[in-house]
C-alpha cells in the first residue's frame, strides 16, 4: 500500500516539475557549489543533486557521472531502486561498485530499461566515497513508458484497411474485403505470429482463408521495414517473407506499406498497398 502511495505522489510531482526548464545539462552544469560535488549529465531537477531522464523501453540510458573530491576517492556505488525497494538483480544484491582513485572520477553509466520497468518508480543513486570516509550522492529518477516495439505483443492487432496507394484511377482506393474486417494478427515476445481470421471465413474472397499459416515476424536492424513469414500448409518447408516498409508505428496503431509484383494478375510488376491495424486488447 506504501508503494502505491509513494508512487501516486511521485507521479504528481513528476509532472508538475515537468514544466521547469528541460534542458540538458552541459558540462558546466554538472557540480553545485561546494568542495565535495557529483554530476549527471542528464535534466536537472531545481535542487541539490536531483536527476531525471524520460526514455522508452529499449532505449539506452546513457550517463556521464563527474565527481570532484576534496580529498582522494576510494569508490562509487551506483544502486537501483524499484517503487522505492532495492532491485536485488541490480549489480552485485542491487548495488554496483567501482573503484575510484585520486580527486576527480569520470564514469560512463549505461542502462538499458526493460518492459518490466515501464511504469514504475525506477531511481539511481550515485554515492561517492573519499578514503576519508566522506560521501556525497546524486539521485536520478527514470521515467520509462513502453516503446511501440515491446507493445506489440501486449496487444491485438485488427485488420481495419487495406488502401491501394497507386491506382491509376482512384489513388489509395480502399481495397480490403468484407470478410477480412474481422481479420487479426497476434505479435508474440518470443518471435512467433498467427493470424485470427475471425467469424467471416472460408467463403467468398475469404475461401483460401488457412491456406497461408504465418510462423515469425521481426523488425529489421535499421527498423525500416517489419517482416511477416509464412507457408503455405502444402509445402511447409518452403517459407516466403512478406517484407513491409514501415509507415507508422505506435502503441495504437501500425500502418504498413507493401509492393506487390501482380503481372501475373494483369497488373503491374509493383503495386503498392497500405495495410492498417488498429490495436484491440489481447
Amino acid at each position: 500500500m506504501k508503494t502505491i502511495v509513494y508512487y501516486l505522489v511521485f507521479s504528481v510531482a513528476f509532472a508538475l516539475l515537468s514544466g521547469c526548464d528541460e534542458d540538458e545539462q552541459t558540462p558546466e552544469d554538472y557540480y553545485d557549489q561546494g568542495d565535495f560535488l557529483i554530476g549527471l549529465s542528464a535534466e536537472k531537477i531545481p535542487g541539490q543533486g536531483q536527476y531525471m531522464s524520460r526514455l522508452e523501453s529499449g532505449d539506452t540510458l546513457d550517463l556521464k557521472i563527474s565527481v570532484k573530491s576534496p580529498e582522494d576517492l576510494e569508490k562509487l556505488e551506483i544502486s537501483k531502486t524499484v517503487n522505492l525497494q532495492k532491485d536485488s538483480s541490480f549489480g552485485q544484491d542491487g548495488t554496483l561498485q567501482l573503484q575510484a582513485s585520486g580527486t576527480e572520477f569520470d564514469y560512463a553509466f549505461v542502462y538499458i530499461p526493460t518492459v518490466d520497468d515501464v511504469d514504475k518508480l525506477v531511481g539511481f543513486s550515485f554515492k561517492a566515497i573519499t578514503l576519508g570516509g566522506r560521501e556525497k550522492t546524486s539521485d536520478l529518477t527514470a521515467s520509462i513508458t513502453l516503446s511501440p516495439r515491446d507493445n506489440l505483443p501486449r496487444r491485438r492487432w485488427e485488420w481495419t484497411s487495406i488502401l491501394h496507394v497507386n491506382n491509376e484511377d482512384d489513388p489509395n482506393s480502399e481495397v480490403i474485403e468484407e470478410c477480412e474486417k474481422d481479420n487479426a494478427y497476434l505479435f508474440n515476445a518470443d518471435g512467433t505470429m498467427s493470424l485470427e481470421y475471425g467469424t467471416e471465413t472460408g467463403a467468398g474472397a475469404c475461401a483460401l482463408d488457412g491456406l497461408n499459416a504465418f510462423s515469425k515476424w521481426y523488425i529489421t536492424e535499421d527498423e525500416q521495414h517489419f517482416v511477416m513469414e509464412k507457408y503455405n500448409v502444402f509445402t511447409p518447408d518452403i517459407i516466403v517473407a512478406d517484407v513491409f516498409e514501415i509507415k507508422s508505428l505506435t502503441v495504437d496503431r501500425i500502418e504498413l506499406q507493401l509492393t506487390a509484383d501482380l503481372s501475373e494478375l494483369g497488373l503491374r510488376d509493383e503495386e503498392v498497398f497500405l495495410y492498417i491495424f488498429e490495436a484491440a486488447p489481447r
